[in-house]
């Protein structure tokens, strides 16, 4: 078994995981993302903000890595993302008017 570390806790790596969105999502932690699946022909949102060994990272653009450690629920990470995704949804709004 693969293991990786959020926010201090032990988080198990399942094989099926193709990026750190569905590893945190599997491990029942919130990561917002709503490019990863449904939104992507909007393009990406860079909402699912990480941080990872000291750096900050997408989520989404990342795969995990055995006893890599992450940060996912810290205030700046949380605030960022949700600047992130108000940007997301106006770039949505007005990307569907041309649609």
């Amino acid at each position: 078994m693969k293991f990786l570390w959020i926010d201090g806790i032990k988080v198990e790596v399942s094989e099926k995981d193709k990026t750190l969105v569905d590893t945190i999502r599997n491990a029942k932690k919130s990561i917002t993302a709503p490019c990863y699946r449904t939104l992507r022909q909007f393009g990406t949102c860079n909402s699912c903000l990480i941080e990872i060994d000291g750096e900050m990272k997408l989520a989404c653009g990342n795969r995990p890595v055995c006893d890599e450690s992450i940060i996912l629920n810290r205030n700046d990470l949380i605030e960022e993302r949700k600047k992130k995704v108000k940007a997301f949804k106006k770039h949505k709004e007005m990307m569907e008017k041309y649609l």
